[in-house]
């Protein structure tokens, strides 16, 4: 056995231990760090992946319904009823829709003669006569699109001041039988205060208003055309107030278009005032223009109105 030496340190195999397991220690405590930092970085990971599928999630409905450049729809908020028509409805009031009118009401004292303003179908609507029903019945093709996901619907209860405000909607004009075209006219809504049927939409444009005479116009019984160059055309689309014509069901789609009923009152108007050369009327040959007709009489006062008003309510 070897002896002790006296200088010798009897510690150093202890440090030597204690060494080796603080070593250990150290390396089981970077080693326990080192999946906690991964867990953590998994854990950040997993939040980024899952926030970005939820913000495409929705940035992609979101831009589906936005309303892009061909003119599909925007969303809205709080989606208002839908339109029928299956799995691609859109939200009332956007759509398609036919606006079934009665030609209710004829003025011509714009004219120095009468028979150059006419309003189609030219037979003004009786309602003690049922039989003017049919002759008397027009309608309106139009489409209704929104320019923001903001927009008024018939569920909406914010009131207006009487010149109403903007409806962030547009409305276009699709097959119909007046020659009365218009694209993207902006609609105003107007909800006055203290009157339940108020809420409408309303649009109008100036336009040319052509009519063929209803009778002979020149000495020599030519054909003849009139223009009345400052028409004004009007359209009133009421979200509440409901329509009494037709009789039948305002739900239902039109004969000719196909396209949604309008569910809800409805008034359009074409005006036209007297002034000098109102009308002013041409011969015409084969469809050409041809002398103007100078012999319809004094110009009419440019206080006086002609109209031609449609609606489907009495």
């Amino acid at each position: 056995m070897k002896p002790i030496d006296a200088n010798e340190d009897l510690r150093a195999p202890v440090e030597g231990e204690k060494l080796a397991a603080l070593r250990r220690n150290r390396s089981k405590g970077r080693q326990r760090g080192g999946w906690v930092r991964l867990g953590l970085v998994i854990g950040v990971a997993a939040l980024v992946v899952i926030g970005l599928a939820v913000g495409l999630g929705v940035g992609l409905t979101i831009k589906t319904n936005e309303k892009n450049p061909d003119g599909s729809r925007t969303s809205n908020d709080q989606l208002p009823d839908s339109v029928e028509g299956g799995e691609d409805a859109l939200p009332f009031p956007l759509g398609e829709y036919s606006l079934v009118t009665a030609l209710d009401a004829v003025n011509t004292i714009c004219t120095p003669n009468s028979a150059t303003w006419r309003c189609y179908p030219y037979s003004v609507y009786d309602p003690s006569d049922p039989t003017t029903a049919d002759s008397s019945m027009a309608t309106f093709n139009w489409i209704l699109s929104n320019t923001s996901s903001i927009y008024p619907t018939n569920n909406t209860s914010v009131t207006t001041p009487t010149e109403g405000i903007p409806a962030n909607l547009t409305i276009s004009s699709t097959n119909n039988p007046f020659s009365v075209t218009f694209t993207n006219e902006t609609l105003t809504y107007i909800n006055e205060e203290g009157n339940s049927t108020s809420a409408r939409f309303t649009f109008s444009f100036l336009m040319h208003k052509s009519v063929i005479p209803s009778a002979s116009i020149t000495s020599n019984n030519a054909a003849t055309q009139c223009y009345f160059n400052s028409t004004t055309f009007v359209g009133t689309l009421y979200l509440n107030a409901r329509s009494s014509f037709p009789a039948s069901d305002a739900e239902g789609n039109d004969g000719e278009g196909g396209h949604t009923r309008w569910p809800y009152a409805v008034e359009i108007q074409q005006s036209s005032p007297g002034r000098q050369d109102v009308p002013i009327c041409y011969e015409t040959f084969n469809g050409q223009l041809g002398d103007e007709v100078l012999t319809l009489g004094d110009a009419q006062p440019d206080t006086s109105r002609c109209l031609c008003s449609y609606r489907n309510y009495g």
